[in-house]
């Protein structure tokens, strides 16, 4: 192959890595699309939020408390904490500011 021919070559291959492509549409906020808000459902390719010990749970996720915590091997929660759930995950939060004393991720049954 001739210098003629390999530098056109070269070009092509490293310019087709310089095409810009548009994102796909996006619901506006946080809105999911219909179908899935009515099915409680994450849309394709997102993942659901895990929070940690030491994050601040959101306040939308707070108040669903439960009682039932020794049925999953939970300890009691201490005085001004109480366990939250998420969807499977169990967090042991602080009730004023939402501070995450324990998170247990997929423990709860459905």
């Amino acid at each position: 192959m001739s210098f003629k021919t390999v530098i056109p070559v070269l070009a092509a291959v490293l310019g087709a890595g310089t095409f810009a492509f548009a994102d796909p549409p996006h619901p506006r906020g946080n809105e999911l699309p219909p179908g899935l808000a009515k099915q409680g459902k994450i849309p394709p390719g997102h993942t659901r939020k895990i929070w940690g010990k030491g994050q601040h749970l959101p306040p939308e996720y707070r108040d669903v408390h439960f009682q039932d915590w020794e049925r999953y091997d939970l300890g009691a929660a201490p005085a001004g904490h109480r366990w939250v759930r998420v969807d499977r995950d169990a967090y042991l939060v602080e009730v004023p500011s939402g501070l995450i004393a324990q998170a247990m991720i997929g423990v709860l049954l459905d």
